[in-house]
Formats: structure tokens, C-alpha cells, sequence
């Protein structure tokens, strides 16, 4: 059983860091090369982005593969620059979890970059049966109207988004599936951390308080990083952090805020969550967010 544990976090590592060796020399070799080769998917999948397509099932073809490189090209065009960097991987025996920040200094001088979170699902053959990516909502749409050379608006599609009256496309059909088992004491820690992590994000939607004030979680002293403030030092377990002021504000609009879907991936090293925050505004108006 350890064997094959084993074999199976280091294929769906394996696949993260061939994503990454693909993105961040790319424009050093001329190419994209070793992103989505069709060989990494079963017949069918799923493939999913909230910001970009919804979710879509997908049958195995070289066609993700060529839109990668087509858009690779594109952009790398307005930066020339064009990477990834940054990357950081919690594999399990079910997928993989996978962070990078994209990006590079445009041909006007100025600085582009936004944060990406990928998760893959693999089944026993280590292919990916499920793909989503999210990207940061604020550094992402400003690279991608400076690489097109449009408007924010062009970019997102958002311009009365969430105007009443508004209905949102359907979501994400998200199949629950069951958490990985630990096979050592440590990544049972971490599993048992990003679980709290997210009970504490549920209670402070639902009944208010802060999200991590856990005193079994956090450390006397903590880093904390967002791309909306940069990263800080927080000396106190209990003390407020922004992301508090924010669920705070979203709780005071949504009567029936709620956190939901969560996915985890454990690893000895540390633990990625996904989770979904959702509600209503009193005009009925559905926002969610991931």
C-alpha cells in the first residue's frame, strides 16, 4: 500500500512540475511545450475555470494544448518576459494542488503579474479526471487587457455583472469526494489543519468572529499573503486580520452567506484548500466567489 502511495503522489507531482517546467522557460525556448498533452487525460474530463468558461466537459484531443500555445504566444508578444514563477505543489495519492504567480514586465515598462491556483483530480492510471484552475481576480484581468490590448470590461464580460436583475450561469457541478487518508503522521496534521482552516471560515460566514483565531492552528507568529495587500507578519493567533473585514462585509450584505465545497490536499509539508463562498443579496441577486 505505501508503495503504491507512493508511486501515485510522485506521478501527480510529476504532472505539476511538468506544467511549470513548460511555463516558466517558455519564452526562453521560443515554445510552449509539455502543457495538456493529451496523453495526461482520459477520454472524457472535466475542465473548469469560474472566471473564464464555467465548467465544460471535455473529450481528449490536442485542443487545450493548442489554445495554450496560441495564447502563449499572444501574450508573450506584449511581455516578452512572460513566465511563471513561484510554484509550489502539495501532491496526494488522488491529484495534485499547484501554486504559481505569471508574470513579466510589459513592452511599456510596467510590471504585470497575477496569482494561480490549479487543482488536478487523478484516477489509478494517474491521468487527470478533473482540472480547475482560479486566478487572482484583481492582477488577472489587467494582464490579460494589457496582452489583448482591451478594455477590463472586454476582458471579464462584467459590465452590469451583478446588476439587479441579474442570473447567474449555472455553477460548477461540483462532485464531492472523499478526503485523502493520511499515510503518516504528519500530512494527518496538515489534513486536520486545512479542516480547521475551513470550519473556522464556515463559522465566522455564518455567525460572525474571525476566520482564523484558532489557537491550534497559527503559530506565535505567522505569515499571511494576499495579492490584494502583500504579505505580513501576524503576531497574535487571535488577532483581525483583512480577510475577517471582508467575510465581515460579505456576511452584512448576504443574509445567507455560506462556505461550501471544500476540497483539500494534503501533503507533509503544508496543505491546499479550495472552497467556495456564496449568497444572496436581499434583492435576490446570487454572488459566489472560490
Amino acid at each position: 500500500m505505501t508503495i503504491l502511495h507512493d508511486t501515485a503522489v510522485a506521478a501527480n507531482l510529476s504532472i505539476a512540475e511538468r506544467f511549470y517546467a513548460a511555463y516558466h522557460r517558455s519564452v526562453e525556448r521560443g515554445e510552449l511545450v509539455g502543457a495538456f498533452q493529451p496523453t495526461d487525460f482520459p477520454e472524457t474530463f472535466n475542465f473548469c475555470s469560474p472566471f473564464l468558461m464555467g465548467e465544460s466537459q471535455q473529450t481528449r484531443s490536442t485542443a487545450l494544448a493548442e489554445g495554450a500555445t496560441a495564447n502563449h504566444a499572444h501574450i508573450s508578444q506584449r511581455i516578452p518576459d512572460y513566465k511563471m514563477d513561484h510554484f509550489r505543489a502539495w501532491p496526494t495519492e488522488h491529484g495534485c494542488a499547484w501554486r504559481w504567480c505569471v508574470n513579466g514586465t510589459g513592452i511599456d515598462g510596467e510590471r504585470q503579474a497575477f496569482w494561480e491556483q490549479l487543482f488536478i483530480w487523478t484516477d489509478e492510471r494517474h491521468q487527470i479526471t478533473r482540472f480547475e484552475f482560479y486566478d487572482d481576480w484583481h492582477g488577472f484581468p489587467q494582464s490579460l487587457a494589457f496582452s489583448y490590448d482591451v478594455r477590463i470590461d472586454d476582458v471579464t464580460r462584467i459590465e452590469s455583472y451583478g446588476s439587479a436583475p441579474w442570473t447567474p450561469g449555472p455553477g460548477m457541478s461540483i462532485e464531492l469526494v472523499g478526503f485523502p487518508k493520511p499515510h503518516d503522521a504528519r500530512t494527518a496534521q496538515t489534513l486536520a489543519t486545512g479542516e480547521r482552516l475551513y470550519e473556522g471560515v464556515r463559522t465566522a460566514a455564518r455567525i460572525g468572529g474571525s476566520a482564523f483565531a484558532d489557537d491550534t492552528t497559527f503559530a506565535d507568529d505567522w505569515g499571511l499573503f494576499s495579492p490584494w495587500f502583500g504579505e505580513r507578519r501576524q503576531p497574535a493567533r487571535s488577532e483581525t486580520i483583512p480577510f475577517d473585514t471582508v467575510l465581515a462585509a460579505a456576511r452584512a450584505a448576504m443574509s445567507d452567506i455560506d462556505v461550501d465545497h471544500l476540497g483539500i490536499w494534503p501533503a507533509a509539508e503544508g496543505v491546499a484548500c479550495r472552497w467556495r463562498i456564496a449568497g444572496h443579496l436581499a434583492d435576490g441577486t446570487a454572488h459566489e466567489y472560490w
